[in-house]
């Protein structure tokens, strides 16, 4: 028997060293042995939400993903909760709001987020219930390929001392050279982003998840939860090489917009139209990271402060 069970210990020394590594290692702090996550996947900030519930709840994707929350306490005199992820849809988006809801924790305010990309019925990532699984199955997620190579490559970063890099940009004139060596009226990033999103949104439709926002809203209201909704602000190039050729910019004027403040009266919710009608006047090839996400140092504070300031 001593010489099964010494077998037997022997087996599990390597096991006892990978989930050492692991723990210390894996960038969404799941089990809440650090002070905060390094990343910003979506099982690290609703992984944070439970061990730490706020009050004041943001939900949108990439491009709320990286709001400065200093910032953000500064210029609304309150304590906001990061739970905006990147890639997150429009059901993504509303499923976890209802997931918050439901766990009975108190709300106050819900700052969520839209957009014409988020709209469209072709943008249909649907992660949430892998998402739960994972969050109570601490097994699941030790063992998830995904997770465990983003424990590796926060090694190899340690090891490297490499920092951790921003959506930021002081451009060179190398930045402003085509592939054919021509030179370009915008820094890559942004003269390249329109045919980037163009194959999702050549076909623009829709989504029927957008009339669940209505829903949300009335939940909002019968318990006395601020809620706002945000759209954020596109480059000029994404407006004028992607939504009006597609005719996008019609159907938001005549169909999406009208139904938001239908909804926005009837429910007594804010809305903040920075895509469409309250366009910040913005140096987008100085401020824009590419043609949706800000620069976080040159443009992301700016508008942060202005969001703010409106909701207040």
């Amino acid at each position: 028997m001593k010489n099964i069970l010494r077998r037997v210990a022997l087996l599990l020394v390597p096991v006892l060293v990978w989930f050492a590594f692991f723990v210390a290692f894996e960038p969404n702090n799941y089990f809440g042995l650090k002070p905060t996550a390094s990343s910003t996947q979506p099982v690290a900030r609703v992984r944070a939400y439970q061990q730490a519930p706020g009050t004041r709840l943001i939900l949108g994707d990439s491009r709320l993903a990286h709001l400065d929350l200093g910032l953000v306490a500064q210029v609304s005199g309150q304590s906001w909760q990061n739970l905006a992820f990147g890639g997150a849809s429009l059901k993504e988006t509303l499923d976890l709001a209802n997931y918050l809801l439901d766990t009975g924790n108190q709300v106050e305010e819900l700052l969520v987020e839209l957009s014409f990309y988020t709209l469209n019925t072709h943008y249909n990532t649907d992660r949430f219930a892998t998402l739960e699984d994972t969050l109570q199955n601490p097994l699941a997620y030790c063992f998830n390929l995904e997770y465990n190579v983003n424990a590796l490559t926060v090694f190899m970063d340690t090891l490297k001392n490499t920092p951790d890099t921003i959506e930021s940009g002081d451009w060179t004139a190398a930045d402003y050279q085509g592939d054919d060596g021509t030179t370009l009226p915008l820094h890559k990033k942004l003269y390249d982003y329109p045919a980037v999103i163009a194959p999702k949104c050549q076909n623009w439709a829709l989504s029927s998840y957008f009339y669940e926002l209505e829903a949300l809203a009335a939940r909002c209201r019968a318990a006395g939860i601020t809620l706002t909704v945000v759209l954020p602000p596109m480059a000029d190039n994404v407006l004028t090489e992607i939504c009006q050729p597609y005719g996008i910019d019609a159907a938001m004027a005549d169909t999406v917009l009208p139904q938001l403040r239908a909804w926005a009266a009837e429910y007594g919710f804010t809305l903040l139209d920075y895509e469409w009608q309250n366009r910040p006047e913005f140096d987008d090839d100085k401020q824009f990271f590419d043609g949706f996400h800000l620069d976080e140092r040159y443009g992301l504070p700016g508008w942060t402060t202005q969001l703010f300031t409106d909701m207040a």
